[in-house]
Formats: C-alpha cells, structure tokens, sequence
C-alpha cells in the first residue's frame, strides 16, 4: 500500500452503496406500511419478526423525517467521506454504528418485533465502523480541512433539508399496528378524537365504514392532521347507511367494535382497521380484529353483544338522522354542516 492511499477505499464504498440501496428499500417498505396497510409484506414473518409494525412505530420518524431517508443521507455521507478522504469517516461510521445499536435495542425491547431489512442495515453501519477503523491510520484530510468536509456532508444535509419540507407527511394516515403519533381522547359526551389537545379547528367527520370515499377521505384528513397537530383536532362521528338494529342484529357490528374497542385504548387503530377490511368481508372477525389489532378476544366478544353496546349504536344512528346529514363523509364543523371540499379553506385560514 502506498503512502496517502486509504484503506480499503472500494470496499468501504461497495458496503455504503448496499446501505444506501437497503434504505431506499426501507423507505419503501415504511410507505407501503401507511399507504397500503393490507398489502402483504415479504419481510412479515410472525409477530416478532415483523416490518410493519417497526415502520408503524413512532420511532419511525425524526424530526420529521422517516428513519430510512435518514440512514439514506447517512450512508451517503459514509460513501462521499471515502471519496474525499475526509476524516469524518470514522466518526460517522460510528455514529452510524451507535444509532443501528440504539435502533435494534427499541425495536426489540420496546416495539417487540424486528424488521430483516432493519437488521440488513445495521449489519452493514457495524462492517462501516469496523473498516473505518482499520483506515484511521491512512492519510487522510484532517477535519479542519473545509473542502473534504463540505463535499461529504453537503449533499446529505441538503438531501435532508429537502425531505423535511417537501416530502408529504404519508405517515399521518397511520396503520393499525401502529403507535398513534397524535394526541387523543373522548369528549364530554364519549366520542373520540385525535389531534390537537387545545384546538383551533376541529372537525367532526362523519363516516361509515362501509363506504369507500370515508375510507379515502379520512385517510387524507390524517394527513392534513399531520401538517397541522397542534391547530386541527378530528371527532369521529357516524352516519350508518342502514339504521342500527336491536340486540342480536349485526347491521351495525363495525360501529360497535370501534366503540368496544376505545375501551381497551386502541380505538383509532380499530377506526383504521375497520376501512380497510370493508370491501373483504360482510361480517368481521373478531378473532382477525383482536389478533390484528391487538385487543383483548374474550372481553372485545362480551362488549360487542352487550346490550348496552346495541343500545349506543342505535342512538348514534338516530342522533345522525336528526342533523340530515347529506351523506357519507360528511363533516360538521361548529354548527355548520359541510362536504369534503369546504374543509381545504379552513386549514387555509389556520
């Protein structure tokens, strides 16, 4: 090896083009996670080993920024600084190497499931750290030098800078898998909501879970959530396209498993569920729904036929007749009754 030549340079190159191509992978599977939660996953292999509920996570995002763009700018940083011999290297590399440790211990701890493209990618910020450390010896551009340093990391940091103001916050629609990444409660009368704890707007939607413009329509408006959370807060309402029947009668059985749901604290995960099975089945599982949502079978089964459940899917039903709503969503906002597209200029106002 000659004086001045880094260390296994190509080496270190080839590992940060794998790290790169696994993040945009990543960031794939963390879109598809929120955009097409039913879509089966080839990296889904049980409940421990699971990519979904990794990307559906809250640590899925910083600042901002999904995790996989992050570790996209990362490796390329780690790639440039070999170019250009920066001694950055080593100290990105592991930084790299710490974040995959620090990653892999929340999933596993504090998600409970790990993702195999994850791990891929903390293998390869580990082989990043050790290579880098073999090269410290090179001659390399000490970390004053301004030109090696800005080459390395300005094109990550303007990659970054660009993903936080103009990558649409997709994330907003969570899964039902997922942590909600809002607050959210009950108001004085029971209903649920999310969004803002202290309001500027908020906006009653009405849904069925039957209808699949409710389905598009609230999933767009978690996204508009996610652009205003601390201005918009969204009440979930219904308007059934059929009326509520009696004990015994399932006509109604979507609106009474969201509500025995918001008891085990996962109502808004069931919201989400529910528009996604409607088109699948005409009557739900509710061994499916407690497996894929996380509830508890036995009491979700004894709410659900509890007579007073019947009772509160009957009086929602009727409540939603007495304000004529037009149909399905529908949105009251104050006391005015609106469509979809008078909701655009009052997040405008905001």
């Amino acid at each position: 090896m000659t004086k001045g030549t880094l260390p296994r340079r190509g080496l270190i190159l080839a590992v940060a083009v794998v790290g790169i191509v696994l993040s945009l992978v990543l960031e794939y599977v963390h879109y598809r996670a929120y955009t097409a939660p039913m879509a089966a996953s080839v990296c889904t292999l049980g409940e421990r080993l699971d990519c979904a509920s990794v990307a559906l996570s809250k640590y899925s995002v910083l600042l901002g920024v999904p995790l996989p763009v992050w570790g996209f700018a990362g490796f390329l940083a780690i790639g440039l600084a070999a170019v250009f011999r920066s001694r950055l290297l080593l100290p990105l590399s592991a930084l790299a190497a710490l974040a995959s440790m620090l990653l892999f211990g929340l999933s596993a701890f504090s998600i409970g499931s790990v993702c195999v493209w994850c791990e891929a990618v903390h293998v390869a910020s580990l082989v990043l750290f050790g290579l880098a450390l073999a090269a410290r010896r090179a001659e390399l551009a000490p970390l004053s030098a301004a030109e090696p340093t800005v080459l390395s990391l300005a094109p990550s940091l303007g990659f970054l800078l660009a993903a936080a103001l103009f990558v649409p916050p997709y994330w907003g629609a969570f899964g039902w898998k997922g942590d909600l990444p809002f607050a959210y409660g009950q108001t004085p009368e029971g209903t649920h909501w999310i969004g803002a704890a202290a309001p500027k707007l908020t906006i009653e939607e009405f849904v069925d879970y039957s209808c699949p413009h409710c389905r598009v329509a609230s999933a767009l408006n978690l996204r508009r959530l996610a652009q205003h959370p601390d201005e918009l807060r969204i009440v979930r309402r219904y308007y059934p396209r059929i009326s509520c029947g009696p004990s015994g009668d399932n006509r109604c059985l979507a609106f009474r498993i969201a509500h025995c749901a918001g008891e085990q604290g996962r109502f808004w995960q069931t919201d989400r569920w529910l528009f996604e099975h409607f088109d699948t089945r005409v009557e739900y599982d509710l061994n499916e729904a407690s497996r894929d949502i996380r509830l508890d079978r036995a009491r979700l089964g004894d709410c659900v036929e509890a007579d007073a459940t019947y009772e509160w899917s009957v009086n929602v039903w009727k409540s939603a007749k007495k304000l004529r709503i037009a149909g399905t969503p529908y949105y009251l906002v104050g006391d005015r009754l609106m469509a979809q597209d008078g909701i655009p200029p009052l997040l405008d106002a905001l």
